[in-house]
């Protein structure tokens, strides 16, 4: 394969810390800080819609505010590769969410993958774009943004 360009060890460490410290926010009622995560123009898409830091921001203070919803992510398959101009990395991990909320709680809310891509910020990585693609589960992820919007409903 031609376009397979690995990073090296480092830079895996380096965003797979940031990968992660982003899960830890959104489990952890910290949602109101993870437009933090994101470079000036980052952008996050996917179920809960298309967001830039302001949206972000917004969305997170009034999930952070919801702590009757429990959520655990969990993670795999990280495989990170230089773009093609060589100054950002992209990206595909694959995720498994658990939710309260789904029923039964032990079966996963929504199994997909996170598209991403990173671009180094003063020395820190941080997210540029993140793409969430639920491959499984897609109508419980949209009932989740909508209880999340608050817009309750049941799972189209």
């Amino acid at each position: 394969m031609t376009d397979h360009r690995p990073v090296d060890a480092t830079t895996r460490v380096e965003i797979e810390q940031l990968i992660a410290e982003m899960l830890y926010r959104l489990d952890h009622n910290r949602a109101d800080t993870t437009w933090e995560l994101y470079t000036e123009d980052g952008v996050s898409v996917g179920p809960m819609g298309d967001m830039d830091r302001e949206a972000m921001k917004a969305w997170g203070a009034k999930r952070a505010r919801q702590t009757d919803v429990v959520g655990r992510h969990h993670i795999g398959g990280i495989r990170l590769v230089w773009a093609a101009d060589g100054d950002e990395v992209e990206g595909t991990v694959q995720y498994l969410t658990f939710r309260d909320t789904n029923e039964p709680q032990t079966l996963p809310a929504s199994v997909g993958e996170f598209r991403e891509r990173y671009r180094k910020v003063d020395g820190r990585w941080l997210f540029a774009r993140r793409e969430i693609v639920p491959v499984f589960g897609g109508r419980a992820a949209a009932a989740h943004a909508a209880r999340v919007a608050g817009q309750e409903g049941p799972a189209r």
